[in-house]
């Protein structure tokens, strides 16, 4: 690993941090939206945190020196991010259909 500039220890620490806040705050509006504590309209609220995210990633890649293709792997990871909470609430919803018609019981 190459050595990192302490002048970036600062940068390094505050997008660590933000790609924390920013995923949970992408997860948490998600999930709000679906359970209908939030209305359908503020989805791009949390698409927007997952933007955020994304770029606080790229960011504390870039200045933590990771090589392309890791950072190409993180991109990956996080268009996973942005996917796979649609992929769960489908399965739960077809779940929980399955087990409240009247025909599974």
């Amino acid at each position: 690993m190459p050595y990192l500039d302490s002048s970036s220890f600062l940068t390094i620490f505050v997008s660590a941090a933000l790609v924390i806040l920013f995923g949970a705050a992408y997860a948490g509006t998600f999930t709000m939206i679906k359970i209908e504590r939030l209305r359908d309209y503020m989805m791009p609220l949390a698409y927007s945190f997952w933007g955020l995210q994304t770029y606080s990633l790229w960011v504390l890649s870039v200045h933590i020196k990771s090589d392309p293709f890791t950072q190409k792997v993180l991109m990956g990871a996080m268009v996973g991010y942005l996917i796979f909470p649609h992929i769960v609430y489908f399965l739960v919803q077809r779940t929980h259909d399955a087990c409240e018609s009247p025909e599974s019981h």
